[in-house]
């Protein structure tokens, strides 16, 4: 059962409800809905003295990170999940380089290249986009929820002992960006290692997922409460090249990409994110498939997503 994320009228955080009490307070015309995936309300009235107070858990990661939003006082679960973080940056990274490259040897406007164009402290592309993608769940989260605390699983790897460790040193590059930015934010930081996540997970008899190691994070040696989905979150590109050569449509059919939408396909219920739109069908992102083939005459429209793709 997923709880609703409820804000006042002045936009501040509420504790969570029972999906039950949104359902009432909607019918009584007390609330509106503001944004369907995950579902949130918002009262048409303040709330002098909101309480509750909740820590996020982070299991960071060079693919995937476990995310978890738990209660303080009941160490209820309120939100977990899983981000999938993108692999494409060095790739566009050194593609842009190559266009640049390239069309200062035509006769064409171009910009000058760049005499001093290095950092010392500058963190990689592809490094600084992963740590970003955790902070925009953080930024987030803190709009439907009051964050007060967050909990990272940090690695600490020898390198010049073990050879296997290239993906440890994506996790570890940018632990000190991402600590400096959560700071920022106003939020208390605390820090855990692996093997220790490791051990807090199993003694809450809690299966291998990035998420649990989350949960485990936060609540260590206290038996949670799960009232969460699993959910899967994709980070959506900030800026987008409209003049793309392999994107023939925008939009068809009402429908434009990362659209949440809901489905029926064989009798049976889907939603998920639109990935393509093709002459015959869309392709969605689900949380078994990532191109699962849907028709336009059985698919709905639920929510628009801004920034963050949120499905289950």
């Amino acid at each position: 059962m997923q709880k609703t994320f409820v804000i006042d009228k002045a936009g501040r955080p509420c504790l969570p409800c029972h999906p039950a009490r949104s359902r009432k307070l909607l019918r009584e015309g007390k609330a509106k809905v503001i944004q369907v995936v995950p579902f949130t309300i918002q009262l048409n009235y303040e709330i002098k003295n909101p309480t509750g107070s909740f820590t996020v858990g982070v299991d960071d990661g060079a693919k995937h990170v476990g995310v978890s939003v738990v209660n303080n006082k009941t160490n209820e679960v309120a939100f977990k999940g899983q981000i999938n973080l993108r692999q494409d940056v060095r790739r566009k990274m050194v593609q842009r380089s190559q266009y640049r490259r390239s069309r200062r040897s035509r006769n064409l406007r171009n910009r000058k290249p760049r005499f001093k164009n290095r950092i010392s402290s500058k963190l990689a592309p592809s490094i600084r986009c992963r740590k970003d993608s955790i902070l925009r769940f953080i930024k987030d989260m803190m709009k439907r929820i009051n964050i007060i605390k967050t909990i990272v699983e940090e690695v600490k790897f020898n390198h010049s002992k073990f050879s296997y460790g290239k993906f440890f040193s994506l996790v570890e590059v940018g632990k000190t960006y991402l600590k400096e930015q959560i700071l920022k934010l106003g939020l208390l930081y605390d820090s855990a290692y692996g093997y220790m996540t490791k051990e807090w997970r199993i003694g809450l008899d809690l299966s291998k997922k990035h998420s649990n190691d989350a949960i485990a994070l936060v609540c260590r040696q206290i038996i949670p409460i799960i009232n969460s989905l699993e959910w899967i979150i994709k980070p959506r590109r900030s800026k987008i090249w409209k003049n793309h050569h392999s994107r023939t449509c925008f939009e068809k059919n009402g429908f434009k990409h990362y659209d949440i939408v809901k489905s029926e396909r064989k009798d049976n219920i889907y939603i998920g994110s639109i990935r393509s739109l093709k002459a015959r069908g869309i392709t969605l992102r689900t949380k078994f498939d990532n191109n699962f083939e849907v028709s336009y005459n059985k698919t709905k429209l639920i929510q628009r997503p801004n920034g963050l793709v949120y499905t289950f």
